[in-house]
């Protein structure tokens, strides 16, 4: 199957040199990456769904070099750097990921990666892995790195093993927490061009992402709410110093609103029209459906700028959407900061590969399991050795 990107001749943007900067910065995915390169995987097919950046080339390559078949489509139709998918595909990599896909292309994608059998899922999502399942094809083991995704994967009638990483500690409590928030705000005053001095924020849910964002908020100067339907992570606002407020009256009263659940439906019609005048919308849960930018669509609407719209609402009333409600983090082309955050996540992924391809699942039953445990410490160790 023929690579489905935007422009094959963007390859040449990426050179050797910007490579092998990000190996200095993330020297544990080089480390693992250089491992698997010398490995025999011929016989082994990988399919991957998830953001198509920079950071995916040293996660999904050394594969190509193990001589793996390696396949690859983007998670989200709003993140995909059309560089990154370009030089991926020119070296080896059959990718299907390019920016601004519809919905129809992005199920395309879907559909074409799950159409032929393969050895390993590595899914940001669960949308992979549910069509592998729907679809009745069998493969040795999967991985799941998603809130969103564990909500999909857990009710499946499971037809292989699928392990979840997004639980674990250095997933959920340092880059869902901290990670994800390090690079959220800084590339929101790059879109916008606003600091958060004094600025009213509202965020809509208070787990490990949501936390995170509020902290970092308040740290930045803005006056933070939390809408929290959980008491208990409620409460636990209240001890962060946020005001808990519920989801109608933070929509009156904040100027930037920020979804941070992981699921879809949060800001339907009814909640849009709730916002103040002149509300930003943002959304850091990996669904690009928290927001009900399908109905936004059918209202009056204006490109200010790259990764900025505004929506015309009833009652001379407008609001202003970032990033086409997809997580803001990973909006193509602002670089938020901190690019070797990304290092331990690299590494739990190409070693969970590896460790499938091993053979590591072969004794595991289908179902729904924790990432093996005692991978995430050596990995934890190898970061810590790494910052010595």
């Amino acid at each position: 199957m023929t690579s489905r990107i935007k422009d094959l001749a963007l390859a040449a943007q990426i050179t050797d040199e910007t490579l092998a900067w990000r190996d200095v910065i993330c020297p544990v995915t080089a480390k693992y990456g250089n491992y698997v390169a010398k490995r025999d995987l011929r016989d082994k097919t990988i399919v991957s769904f998830q953001h198509v950046l920079e950071d995916t080339i040293p996660t999904l390559l050394p594969f190509v070099k193990a001589g793996a078949k390696v396949k690859v489509g983007a998670c989200n139709p709003d993140s995909t750097d059309d560089v990154a998918a370009a030089y991926l595909a020119a070296n080896g990599v059959e990718v299907h990921a390019f920016s601004g896909m519809t919905p129809d292309e992005y199920a395309k994608s879907i559909d074409i990666l799950s159409s032929e059998p393969a050895d390993i899922i590595a899914d940001m999502g669960g949308e992979l892995i549910e069509a592998f399942v729907q679809k009745g094809q069998k493969v040795d083991g999967a991985l799941e790195a998603t809130t969103t995704g564990v909500h999909r994967v857990e009710k499946l009638e499971y037809a292989f093993p699928v392990f979840n990483w997004n639980d674990i500690a250095i997933k959920d409590r340092l880059h869902n927490r901290h990670h994800v928030a390090q690079e959220m705000w800084p590339v929101f005053s790059n879109v916008t061009g606003l600091a958060l001095y004094g600025r009213t924020v509202l965020v809509i849910g208070f787990g490990p992402v949501g936390r995170g964002v509020a902290e970092r908020a308040r740290n930045l100067g803005a006056v933070v709410s939390v809408s929290e339907r959980d008491p208990v992570r409620a409460l636990e606002a209240q001890h962060h110093g946020c005001r808990v407020v519920s989801l109608e009256d933070g929509l009156k009263e904040n100027a930037i609103i920020v979804t941070a659940t992981g699921l879809s439906g949060i800001l339907g019609a009814n909640q849009i029209k709730q916002c103040r005048r002149g509300a930003i919308l943002i959304n850091v849960g990996h669904s690009n459906t928290e927001i009900d930018v399908a109905w936004l669509d059918r209202q009056k609407q204006t490109k200010m700028r790259r990764h900025i719209e505004r929506f015309e609402l009833e009652n001379s009333r407008e609001v202003y959407l970032l990033n086409r409600g997809s997580l803001l983090n990973l909006a193509p082309g602002m670089g938020g900061s901190g690019k070797d955050l990304f290092d331990p996540f690299s590494a739990i992924l190409i070693r969970g590969i590896d460790w499938l391809a091993s053979g590591g699942a072969a004794s595991f039953k289908p179902g729904f399991y924790d990432y093996p445990a005692e991978i995430e410490r050596e990995i934890a160790e190898a970061i810590l050795h790494s910052h010595s």
